[in-house]
């Protein structure tokens, strides 16, 4: 089958090869394969490449890709085979391997009727996060005030509507004039350029110097802190996020500062596992599969509502990946870059 190799760490355009000759992987038990027809690309997606620090690390050989769209094949042991034949959006197992024909995934949910492949395959992972960020962790409010930093991002276009869904008043961040319009477009009402404006100033202006009662944050590094300037007392800060930190938010941060700003940390990772206490262990301690479930029938009422929408930047196919992700290194992209596995040549 053909497939997005890491053949060497490197940056993308030296460690990505297409290959179509890539064994076909095996379901195990419980687990789902899926006919990929979309599958999304991903910062994490660079990070593997490098051989840097991320979620989850491989060594070379192995396929890239997480999030997929595409008709289930064949199902493992104990799973359901009445998925077999289903159009599903879903995550590649070990957040690997989707970026190819075939890829196995361990939860996949029904593919919203109202989008087309490459749309569905960009709006799992963003709004699956966004929705867990902001109402499953951090209990937002209509009226309050949601800090988006990088809005114009793919999980950050998902932050930005879904507050405006629950009716927050949104500010976000953007790098230029035409990430701006984009995030003014989804409904934020103030957009700051961090390159130029003060983040600090513009939130407390819009705010009345309340500040924000809710910041995502999937950037994090070094503006971190100065994202937690930005909060009410009592505010939520959500890192969901570590695009900008080479150590993959592991080195943590300083906790006093924290304190001092009466802010409130709130975790978040998407991930939907029922975990054996093993995991815990290890600080792992993810919503279960109906959360997932759960989750997953709302972001359907919305997008039937129009209330929210997938943000395609960029459809490519698979020769085309490489260049791609040295684009979203490079901060060149908006929005979600999708590969259509029946494309070819450029955008």
């Amino acid at each position: 089958m053909r497939a997005v190799r890491v053949v060497r760490h490197g940056e993308p355009g030296d460690a990505i090869e297409v290959r179509d000759d890539v064994p076909e992987p095996d379901v195990g038990p419980g687990k789902v394969r899926v006919a990929v027809s979309a599958a999304s690309l991903n910062f994490g997606d660079i990070a593997r490449c490098r051989g840097g620090v991320a979620a989850v690390m491989a060594e070379p050989p192995f396929t890239l890709g997480m999030d997929v769209c595409g008709v289930v094949d064949a199902v493992g042991d104990g799973g359901d085979e009445g998925l077999v034949g289903r159009r599903v959006v879903g995550m590649a197992d070990m957040s690997l391997g989707g970026l190819a024909d075939l890829a196995v995934c361990g939860t996949v949910f029904d593919a919203p009727p109202g989008l087309d492949d490459v749309e569905a395959a960009s709006f799992t992972l963003p709004f699956h996060l966004g929705y867990l960020a902001l109402h499953e962790r951090a209990a937002l409010q209509p009226g309050e005030h949601v800090l988006v930093r990088s809005g114009a991002s793919a999980v950050g276009t998902a932050a930005i509507q879904l507050a405006v869904a629950a009716g927050a008043h949104v500010v976000a961040t953007a790098g230029s004039a035409d990430k701006a319009t984009l995030c003014s477009g989804l409904g934020a009402e103030r957009v700051v350029d961090h390159s130029r404006d003060d983040v600090f100033d513009a939130v407390m202006e819009h705010t009345d110097g309340h500040g924000a009662d809710v910041i995502f944050d999937p950037i994090g590094g070094d503006e971190t802190e100065t994202m937690w300037t930005c909060a009410a007392r009592g505010g939520r800060y959500l890192p969901v996020g570590f695009n900008d930190d080479p150590e993959s938010g592991l080195t943590g941060r300083p906790l006093r500062k924290v304190s001092m700003a009466n802010v409130s940390v709130v975790g978040v990772v998407l991930a939907y596992l029922d975990a054996p206490l093993d995991f815990r262990r290890f600080g792992i301690n993810p919503f279960p599969p109906s959360t997932g479930r759960r989750v997953h029938a709302a972001l359907l009422d919305l997008v039937e509502q129009g209330a929210i929408r997938a943000v395609v930047g960029r459809r490519i196919g698979l020769s085309e990946v490489a260049a791609a992700l040295e684009d979203h290194a490079a901060r060149r992209t908006a929005g979600r870059t999708v590969a259509d596995l029946a494309r070819e040549g450029a955008a």
